[in-house]
């Protein structure tokens, strides 16, 4: 490792750019020779975004998700006069305000969500390297995480969570990224938040977990995900339902399987006393019927 790269990423050994150092070494140092200079946003944004059409190659993308963390390390430790006490919408720099602009967004809280929620990785990662607070919200509480996962772009997730974004933060109704993910069944962006340490068995504000939303939909590799990540298969909502439940009354007879050898409870019981076999019997699922009186 290059000493001086490792004291600009204040020693965070997953924010050093390897794979830019063993592939472009020259655009590493130069880096380095920039970093405390006024011309170093500025090759920043060249490096980003490129502007010369066809005549540049882009970056492969470890690379280039690199650059991105360099950038947004070098705005967040720069000492700006004032920066302190000032909105970093106000403080985004005029350059990148443009390029903003010129994708089609607003620089704004609003544009952010937007950018995340269309998948434009480019314009999230100009957001992000100007210093837009990563867990902006919208009114539902929904950050560009959470909209993110509610989409299954594992790579623009990624790109949040190294940014900072919270794994674990939740909206207005207590569901946080882990469980939008598995109500729309992304596993590849469940593996993703488990790798990253968000809680498998979050609840919102009526107890409904990741594998709750899941299985009530049917979706079984987000589930395996999920249960190999640890879930509890039998904590149930505040009211009493369990993810057997849900499988059983929608008949998703896999997702029933997978929850049944994950050692489910198939007497466990709703408030109103309610079995998973009751819900399967009254919606003429002879198959999931045959699957819980069996074994």
């Amino acid at each position: 490792m290059n000493e001086t790269m490792l004291k600009l990423v204040q020693g965070v050994d997953r924010l050093y750019p390897h794979e830019l150092e063993q592939q472009f070494p020259r655009i590493m140092h130069k880096i380095i020779e920039l970093w405390n200079t006024p011309q170093m946003e500025g090759y920043f944004t060249d490096l980003m975004v490129n502007s010369r059409g066809s005549e540049r190659q882009g970056f492969p993308k470890k690379v280039a998700s690199e650059i991105y963390y360099l950038s947004q390390v070098y705005d967040r430790t720069r000492n700006l006069p004032g920066s302190e006490d000032a909105s970093p919408w106000a403080n985004i720099d005029i350059n990148k305000q443009r390029l903003i602009e010129g994708n089609g967004y607003q620089c704004t809280p609003q544009g952010f969500l937007k950018s995340a929620e269309a998948g434009d990785r480019a314009t999230v990662s100009l957001f992000l390297s100007s210093g837009a607070e990563v867990d902006t919200r919208d009114e539902r509480g929904w950050t560009p995480l959470m909209i993110t996962a509610f989409n299954g772009n594992e790579e623009i997730a990624e790109l949040l969570i190294r940014s900072g974004a919270d794994v674990g933060i939740k909206d207005t109704a207590g569901y946080g990224p882990m469980h939008w993910a598995a109500f729309n069944g992304y596993a590849n962006v469940i593996k993703l938040l488990i790798i990253k340490n968000a809680d498998v068995n979050a609840c919102s504000q009526h107890g409904w977990t990741p594998l709750l939303q899941g299985a009530t939909r049917g979706h079984l590799a987000a589930c395996g995900a999920l249960i190999a990540g640890g879930a509890n298969v039998n904590l149930a909502s505040n009211d009493g339902w369990t993810p057997l439940h849900k499988a059983c009354a929608n008949g998703h007879i896999e997702v029933v399987k997978l929850l049944l050898a994950a050692k489910a409870d198939r007497n466990a019981q709703h408030q109103d006393g309610v079995t998973p076999l009751a819900l399967a019997s009254k919606n003429k699922r002879t198959d999931i019927v045959s699957l819980l009186t069996t074994g």
